[in-house]
């Protein structure tokens, strides 16, 4: 009897490994339990149920008895998959449990951070994911990850840019539709390129209240190349539209620095897809076009070139990153450096050429723009906090800094930039820190300077979702793949799937809540349509002045101005009356906004007459004195 039952017991041990038990029992339970939970909280979200608000409502609607079971179903499947699967294909299946695992943490988090931008819930679902997907690679022992050819991670890469820049485009346009895009940073580029398209000059008169061109204020010569294509399709969708494309495009550099750095399968995969979901990419293509869109695509290709030792395209490329900002070429003078360093060979003298030719352009283009530009008020602004007199210019803040460094330290160590750098950094498991070759810490002196140290005193530039993020995420990205590309197989492969994995978790948090603004458009599509017909009824000659938010879809035209504060006459806080009435043709308020609402019984006073009212929403008001043509 009890060597039947030691037969019994020894057959039914066999049947359970047979199945893949005990050897995958964490991995098969907990995948499955997330698989469960993500699929809930989708159905809840259907039903306008908040997993986290109304928690208890969930538990109701889901009690943990019904979860048990379909984890029991779902898990009884799985080991019967196991069991009766043919004995050749039993080592094909044993990726089965450790994919499930993954999986289950990467649909689990998507489900729970969909249109969730909780920064805190993110980083805790983070961390939760890095841990079990770190796992879940360990164990993938027979799936052969590097095998996968490189036709299906070429199609598999295509698709999901395709989807993503999809994506961006469409809730992107949906905002500037919906009148989510202002005077600055949408409305002064419209009417530039309006310039650029006729006259081939930038000038506005949104941007500083005066007829001056856009090139007074930054340098940024890069916007010829984007002329040709905004003049076939004269649009202020057309700037949303290109800024998506450039910004994912730089994929395609960056699958090719991975390659050659030996990346292949799923690892080359998993590379791509921590560029495609990065945060500090895909977030500022929101607010709302910027020149610093041409950063990522000419940065990794500027990278590329360094990759491949190609000094021509080296340079091409450096020329191209100078001209699209003053301040782009301190970018060419670190990637430069680390070139000069990383090159063994005599071409190296060619790098410290191209650092002297930035320095060089950037001292001369920052002077230009202090003379006779905007550019003593831009360095005031964002290098405030490292100036003594607004006239120090940049080699006053060099003397600055190396006079007391105490000081430049502490404003890269504050509270808001420490949680930013979190931000900036958790995705890509603050893999750019992990190297013993310092001189790869030249191509993070951007991210400390631009979004550390500026941020420390101009705000905007240390929070996710302005311009600032552009440049330097593609160098931490490019730091992120070089310092991997160090470990030893398994722990690369470890490493980019789960920074990959964990790429998608945050942008899946932080971006996926503007399917709001297409939401709304496609709602109120005929209201917002409405306002804009009724705003192409000014004509095209008129002199406008116009709230911010509905400048931006009026600014194809050579004088528009913004209205503000210093258009206003006041006692105190009360508007008593308008400057300079008489100078504009048209002004476009918005009954929403009480300050520019209230100019209307001052307009009415001074003989302006209702041209047009849009939807109960937006008034019209014509001078008088116009007399163009419609």
């Amino acid at each position: 009897m009890q060597e039947q039952i030691k037969k019994h017991f020894s057959t039914i041990l066999k049947a359970l490994k047979i199945c893949g038990i005990p050897t995958y029992l964490f991995e098969r339970c907990i995948g499955i339990y997330l698989c469960v939970s993500a699929i809930h909280i989708i159905k809840a979200r259907q039903n306008d149920v908040n997993v986290i608000t109304s928690w208890q409502e969930h538990i109701k609607e889901y009690p943990l008895n019904m979860t048990a079971l379909w984890v029991v179903i779902i898990f009884g499947f799985v080991s019967l998959l196991y069991f009766f699967v043919k004995v050749r294909l039993k080592r094909e299946m044993l990726w089965l449990d450790p994919a499930l695992l993954i999986s289950g943490t990467l649909l689990f988090s998507c489900a729970l951070l969909w249109r969730n931008d909780d920064f805190y819930l993110c980083i805790g679902v983070s961390l939760m994911a890095i841990a079990l997907i770190t796992y879940g690679v360990s164990k993938l022992k027979c799936i052969h990850i590097e095998n996968i050819t490189t036709k299906w991670i070429i199609v598999f890469v295509a698709i999901v840019s395709v989807l993503v820049m999809s994506f961006v485009c469409v809730t992107a346009v949906a905002k500037h539709r919906t009148f989510g895009t202002t005077c600055y940073d949408m409305g002064i580029f419209v009417q530039m390129f309006h310039s650029l398209s006729h006259h081939l000059t930038a000038v506005t008169t949104c941007e500083r209240d005066m007829l001056l061109s856009h090139f007074n204020v930054h340098a940024s010569y890069i916007f010829y190349l984007l002329v040709p294509i905004y003049a076939l399709f004269p649009s202020e969708n057309t700037l949303i539209i290109a800024q998506a494309v450039m910004t994912v495009s730089g994929v395609i550099p960056m699958y090719l620095i991975a390659k050659n750095r030996d990346f292949k399968g799923i690892a080359l995969l998993s590379a791509c897809m921590i560029y495609l979901f990065s945060d500090g990419l895909l977030a500022p293509c929101y607010y709302h076009f910027h020149e610093n869109a041409f950063l990522p695509p000419l940065l990794l290709w500027l990278l590329y070139a360094v990759e491949k030792r190609n000094y021509k395209l080296f340079f091409v490329m450096s020329a191209l990153v100078c001209i699209v900002k003053e301040d782009a070429p301190l970018y060419v003078i670190c990637i430069a450096l680390y070139l000069a360093i990383d090159d063994k060979s005599k071409n190296k003298l060619y790098a410290l050429a191209v650092v002297f030719a930035s320095m060089a352009y950037f001292l001369f283009i920052t002077n230009w723009l202090t003379k006779n530009g905007d550019g003593s008020m831009m360095m005031a602004t964002r290098f405030g906090n490292l100036t003594i007199d607004e006239n120090d210019g940049f080699i006053g803040i060099i003397g600055n800094v190396l006079s007391n460094p105490s000081y430049f330290v502490s404003l890269f160590v504050k509270e808001s930039t420490l949680l930013f750098l979190v931000e900036m950094c958790l995705p890509l498991l603050f893999l750019p820190f992990m190297t013993r070759k310092i001189h790869r810490y030249f191509l993070m002196i951007p991210f400390i300077i631009m979004n550390l140290v500026i941020g420390s005193g101009y705000s905007y530039a240390a929070i996710m979702g302005y311009q600032y993020t552009f440049g330097t995420s593609s160098l931490l990205i490019y730091m992120t793949i070089i310092n991997i590309a160090d470990f030893d197989t398994d722990r690369r492969n470890i490493a980019t799937i789960t920074a990959g994995a964990v790429s998608i978790i945050t942008a899946f948090s932080l971006i996926s809540g503007h399917i709001s603004q297409y939401e709304d458009y496609k709602e109120r599509k005929e209201h917002y349509t409405a306002i804009e017909e009724c705003l192409d009824t000014i004509p095209t000659d008129g002199i406008v002045i116009s709230n911010t938010s509905y400048l931006p879809h009026i600014a194809d035209r050579d004088k528009i101005y913004l209205l503000g504060d210093d258009d206003f006459e006041k006692n105190g806080d009360e508007i008593i009356g308008l400057k300079n009435m008489e100078q504009y043709d048209f002004y476009v308020l918005s009954y929403g906004d009480g300050r520019t609402a209230s100019a209307i019984p001052h307009l009415e006073g001074a003989g302006f007459t209702k041209f047009a009212e849009c939807e109960g929403t937006i008034v019209i008001y014509q001078n008088p004195a116009y007399h163009g043509v419609s």
